[in-house]
């Protein structure tokens, strides 16, 4: 029986006494590590198809810009089914971040300002992987009080810690992508994008001499929040390169 649930994948640790073995719990954690490896299987099929000629360029001159923002941690499990927990968690959890965050700003008279956005984790600087940065037009420096305002409100409000952060976008091209052609995206699209968009930007700073200031886009909202549910506040893949 063991030997038989092994080779079923199961862990040492999950064996139990066969009579009390949750078979129906495990078949169901079974398809659904199927079902996740044949949709990204599917986006990596889509993804290998690759033709610059589905994605136009938009491009436009932006000035400097300096922000101010929050690193969150974030902690993805390598796991299935600990990922899925871990990204339904974060997705009820940022939302809670952000707020507190822009209260923390308004407390600082901060003026508001009509755009925020979220840095890819590559672009946030060492152990990038695992971290998020979430973004506004603010002073590029902050005191320590400040800083420390920053992040015990967002500790107070939503447990988790993070680190405030300041900097400068400087003056650059910003360059987004959308579909050449019509019609609603696929699940398995809507999944592929961001990869397409990553290649397609790869493929454009080649093709017009440009570099990039960072590999990744920053998923930007022209609204007061990123999590808004007015569908004119959707956030667009924006990526940077130097003038």
């Amino acid at each position: 029986m063991a030997d038989l649930l092994r080779r079923a994948q199961v862990p040492l640790s999950e064996l139990g006494e066969a009579a009390d073995f949750p078979f129906a719990q495990w078949r169901d954690k079974v398809m659904m590590r199927r079902s996740f490896e044949d949709f990204f299987l599917a986006v990596a099929e889509r993804i290998a198809e690759f033709d610059p000629a589905d994605l136009t360029a938009h491009r436009r001159a932006a000035p400097s810009l300096d922000w101010v923002g929050v690193v969150v941690n974030l902690d993805i499990p390598d796991d299935i089914e600990g990922t899925v927990g871990a990204m339904s968690e974060m997705a009820a959890v940022t939302p809670e971040i952000d707020e507190a965050f822009g209260e923390a700003l308004a407390d600082l008279e901060v003026p508001t300002a009509a755009l925020c956005w979220a840095a890819a984790p590559q672009s946030v600087g060492a152990s990038a992987t695992s971290r998020m940065l979430l973004a506004r037009p603010g002073p590029a420096s902050l005191t320590e009080a400040a800083r420390d305002l920053i992040e015990e409100r967002v500790r107070s409000r939503t447990g988790e810690s993070v680190r405030a952060v300041t900097g400068t976008l400087p003056p650059r091209l910003e360059i987004t992508f959308t579909a050449a052609g019509d019609g609603d995206l696929s699940p398995v699209e809507e999944a592929a994008a961001g990869y397409l968009h990553v290649l397609a930007f790869g493929e454009y700073t080649d093709r017009h001499g440009l570099t990039a200031l960072a590999p990744m886009p920053r998923e930007v909202s022209h609204g007061p929040s990123l999590f808004s549910d007015d569908p004119g506040h959707r956030s667009v893949s924006v990526f940077d390169a130097r003038t």
